[in-house]
């Protein structure tokens, strides 16, 4: 599975305003600039997760965005339907080219169904709080393990 630009900065976006406190608003000027995304796109994908309920803003000073639940609470699952639409591939395209129901292979459409509960398995079981807490692990092991030649 590969995940779009979109997805990705969604996805990385959330992992910076999961390492705040709660109720903590966090701009976009800041998180476009950490973590090098492009402001305008950003803008668009922000406001599809806070459509979507997992980020709220907050106007005036000290505003921003911030969660709208806390980290353990929102599953990747749900952080990529917010910017992706439904993740599993196993929907019915009908009409659009693609062959009528019948016409498909049972052991494909098979294939297919099982590979798509596999990633949604996967998906569900992640948190925000899991993929921050793995990015802050990584950080530190390469802090770690730094090598200092003279």
């Amino acid at each position: 599975m590969r995940l779009s630009k979109k997805a990705e900065y969604g996805l990385r976006a959330l992992i910076y305003a999961a390492r705040f406190p709660e109720g903590t608003t966090f701009q976009i000027k800041d998180l476009a600039d950490k973590n090098r995304i492009p402001k305008k796109f950003l803008e668009l994908i922000l406001l599809e997760l806070k459509n979507a309920g997992i980020l709220r803003s907050r106007r005036g000073v000290g505003g921003g965005y911030l969660l709208g639940r806390r980290p353990d609470a929102i599953r990747s699952s749900e952080i990529l339907r917010a910017v992706e639409g439904p993740v599993s591939p196993a929907r019915s395209d009908k009409g659009k080219g693609e062959p009528e129901a019948e016409d498909a292979s049972p052991a494909v459409a098979r294939l297919v169904k099982e590979v798509s509960e596999a990633i949604e398995s996967v998906l569900d079981r992640w948190t925000l709080a899991d993929l921050a807490r793995e990015e802050q692990e990584v950080a530190e092991r390469k802090r770690r393990h730094v090598m200092y030649f003279i």
